[in-house]
């Protein structure tokens, strides 16, 4: 593996204030309405509009390798920390599945037949669809046990792995989504209407997955989402109902994010998974592949030039770009995994597809968030001692996190959230809870907090 060396930043990535952006992020967070399958009826609120630049993005600083580009099509790149999958095409009708380890260069490829493709790979597992003479089938391979999983019956393909769930396009319809759980080896359809379902993504954790629901002659693209409550069930509902194009989403669990052409040109939308609103990324050019990770944004962006890979940080409003090149950047998915952000995407190069991937330090940003809201819960109009007991587990937090304590830091914490909870409807409104135990939340997820 040829490793490129380290590009660094015009300048130091930008921070901002993060409250106001938090305030946004909390905002979209209600409570999920619990149903089976329900098709919402009002039209998407916009709640924000942030308009971006990208010519005053900074440069992130990290480094690029080649994943591999050797002779033949290498292409549908996904990542899962530090494990890559995608699909070698020879040229001469041969397409296997591939997946390599970023961080030795090891390149590995999944046995089977001549024809598979459309990966997706989730800890060590990587789903792919096989090509059989009775129509494509679904398999899961391990590659630690080195052992692979049959997804029972034919017309499907195009899966998405996330925990121990995979879910993929069932075409013995028009068009529908299903699940299959490796733990139960049960099947569950997520649709069954004459609509065309298409395009899923399982969340890494396989608590939720997002799709296509188009009109029948493919247009007409809304964004729709399930959450499994418990196993085999699902609460399922559209995110957006404008009728526009809202395609190809991607979830991290709690937020999905999609681009859609509603304002007339391709721009990048999000909005938590428990909410109906949503926040709109007004950037000029064209835009495309949004994917999320650890929240942060991953998306192409296109104005007058080549597509190169931008980030936008959700926490913070932040834009910083990935990739400054004569090539188009394209298929590009980010995986944020043990503080590192890693993006990988296939080029156009001499005629050929090839994979590249960059790697880079995810910005951590817990101590602002922790003073932000410890600044924020005088507002709440608390009793002093409730107001003193979470802001003294708030600054126990940040001093573990400031001395490495990471056990302790998570330990206040928890003990925040679960005090929160106990007040919730007494000495807390119950939007004032919610609003706290989710910020909370948000900050454990950054910590790494188990």
């Amino acid at each position: 593996m040829r490793t490129i060396p380290t590009i660094r930043n015009r300048r130091p990535l930008k921070r901002t204030p993060i409250l106001p952006f938090l305030l946004i992020a909390l905002a979209l967070v209600v409570t999920f309405r619990s149903r089976s399958e329900a098709v919402a009826t009002s039209t998407t609120t916009t709640d924000a509009t942030i308009v971006l630049d990208t010519d005053s993005a900074a440069f992130i600083d990290g480094a690029f390798q080649v994943v591999n580009n050797e002779s033949g099509h290498q292409t549908d790149p996904h990542v899962s920390c530090n494990l890559v999958s995608y699909t070698a095409d020879n040229f001469q009708g041969i397409a296997r599945v591939h997946y390599q380890d970023l961080s030795t260069g090891t390149d590995n490829v999944i046995p089977g037949n001549e024809t598979d493709l459309f990966s997706s790979i989730s800890g060590s597992r990587v789903a792919y669809t096989k090509v059989t003479s009775s129509g494509d089938t679904i398999r899961i391979f391990d590659t630690t046990s080195q052992t692979t999983t049959v997804v029972p019956g034919v017309k499907r393909n195009k899966p998405s792995i996330g925990g121990n769930l995979v879910v993929f396009e069932d075409h013995s319809g028009p068009g529908e989504i299903a699940t299959y759980d490796l733990s139960t080896g049960i099947v569950t359809p997520l649709t069954n209407d004459s609509l065309i379902d298409r395009s899923p993504r399982m969340s890494p954790n396989g608590n939720a997955v997002v799709w296509e629901k188009c009109q029948i002659n493919g247009l007409g693209c809304d964004v729709y989402a399930a959450i499994q409550t418990s196993p085999g069930v699902f609460n399922t509902r559209a995110l957006t109902t404008d009728g526009g194009e809202d395609r190809l989403p991607s979830t991290d669990g709690e937020v999905a994010v999609y681009v859609s052409d509603r304002t007339g040109e391709n721009d990048v939308y999000y909005q938590a998974l428990s909410g109906n609103s949503e926040v709109h990324l007004s950037i000029l050019g064209d835009q495309r592949n949004a994917t999320v990770s650890g929240h942060l944004i991953s998306f192409e962006s296109r104005y007058l030039a080549s597509y190169d890979i931008y980030v936008y940080d959700i926490r913070t409003g932040t834009l910083s770009r990935a990739t400054n090149t004569l090539h188009d950047e394209r298929l590009s998915e980010i995986s944020v995994c043990n503080g590192v952000g890693r993006i990988v995407y296939a080029i156009l190069e001499n005629g050929a597809f090839d994979i590249h991937a960059f790697l880079f330090q995810a910005p951590r940003v817990t101590e602002d968030q922790i003073d932000d809201l410890i600044s924020s819960i005088p507002s709440f109009n608390l009793p002093q001692g409730t107001t003193n007991s979470f802001i003294a587990k708030l600054q126990q937090a940040l001093t573990a996190i400031e001395s490495g304590d990471l056990a302790t830091a998570c330990s206040s914490l928890t003990a925040l959230t679960n005090e929160c909870a106990a007040q919730s409807g007494k000495k807390l409104t119950t939007d004032q809870a919610t609003q706290l135990i989710v910020s909370v939340k948000q900050i454990k997820s950054v910590l790494g907090c188990q």
